[in-house]
């Protein structure tokens, strides 16, 4: 998307820097550029998303992991230091894996998977958007056509990985009942992979952007490489946020799913009725939260943020008041027909039974 960036540093390249201050000048390309300022990734962490439409990030950025490798072996091709080879070869390791079932890649299709994505749809890349693979592709051009410092350069976006994943995975298990812990396994061992990539490649720009020129190169590299992440972002906000068509050779919702079973009833799960009896499962509370002044509703590794209907609702929710009767209170206390008002209670509820936070 038309995205505004804030006004570009001044041209500190102009000058030799001093270590530090080129990587002051880098980080600060990040913290104007990198991808967590884009308005789809708001949407995603915040819970504004369908699950369809978190369901086309997940199917589009598997391309992306999927040619990290790829990108990391034309860098390891490049590299005549046994000692740098040594080094760089991890990261292809940390993607596909020493073994079958093992490695990123692996763990990306579980997040597919557990959004509802058949396997074999997501390793055939059918349905990626066509600006996805033009951006990732020009990524893998670029680390092999360019010089080795810029190609090494252009992967310290990992710098800034940790903030946004550590956002992501809090507003996803957060926001978006359909995901757990299990689907975003990928982002567990990203936590310490990244810092530790981040820190070899600065070392590396450090040491040998050792003139003027090749520390503009590095920077521009950077910047190059934060234009990739949102391109890819901007792909997915055209495609299936802002109003439009998704184009007709990418992927449209309920294609490539895998057909789902009806499951087993589950406490707190069905047709909830005026005559049960709701209460709050083992481990989720109703808090008042003193920072916001707000009350919400506790659940492991996840938080509700409650208006003030569901609040009076749930306070009367303790396994001892049927529905009915909770509408009975709460037509006394707001004179109004205990009848609409368990109508309106029941709907409530029954989302609440289905996000595994209420029971009967």
């Amino acid at each position: 998307m038309n995205a505004v960036f804030p006004a570009p540093a001044p041209d500190t390249a102009e000058r030799l820097l001093s270590p530090e201050e080129l990587e002051a000048a880098l980080r600060d390309i990040g913290a104007r550029r990198y991808h967590n300022l884009h308005p789809f990734h708001r949407l995603l962490h915040d819970g504004k998303l369908s699950k369809d439409q978190v369901r086309a990030w997940a199917l589009n950025r598997y391309y992306y992991q999927a040619m990290i490798p790829v990108k990391d072996a034309a860098v390891l091709a490049r590299m005549t230091d046994a000692s740098l080879r040594r080094v760089w070869r991890q990261r292809i390791v940390d993607h596909d894996g020493d073994a079958p079932g093992d490695g990123g890649i692996e763990r990306w299709l579980k997040l597919a998977e557990g959004v509802g994505f058949d396997r074999d749809y997501v390793l055939s890349t059918r349905g990626i958007l066509s600006a996805t693979k033009f951006s990732v592709e020009a990524y893998v051009h670029f680390v092999a056509e360019k010089s080795l410092l810029e190609a090494i350069a252009s992967s310290l976006t990992e710098m800034f990985s940790p903030t946004i994943i550590s956002e992501r995975v809090a507003g996803m298990l957060k926001n978006y009942d359909f995901i757990t812990k299990e689907t975003l396994a990928y982002f567990d061992k990203r936590l310490t992979q990244a810092p530790r990539d981040a820190d070899f490649a600065l070392d590396y720009v450090k040491q040998h952007a050792t003139t003027p020129e090749l520390q503009r190169q590095a920077m521009a590299a950077l910047t190059f490489k934060c234009n990739v992440l949102w391109t890819q972002l901007d792909a997915l906000y055209f495609a299936y946020v802002a109003p439009g068509m998704i184009p007709p050779d990418a992927w449209q919702p309920g294609v490539g799913l895998v057909a789902e079973t009806a499951a087993a009833p589950k406490p707190g799960i069905g047709a909830l009725a005026a005559g049960d009896r709701p209460r709050l499962p083992r481990g989720v509370r109703l808090r008042h939260d003193e920072t916001r002044a707000k009350h919400v509703l506790l659940a492991p590794e996840r938080t509700f943020d409650l208006d003030d209907n569901a609040v009076a609702v749930l306070k009367l929710v303790d396994g001892s008041r049927t529905v009915a009767d909770i509408a009975d209170e709460l037509g006394k206390t707001y004179a109004a027909d205990p009848r609409a008002i368990e109508a309106d209670i029941l709907v409530m509820l029954r989302g609440l039974a289905e996000k595994r936070v209420l029971e009967r």
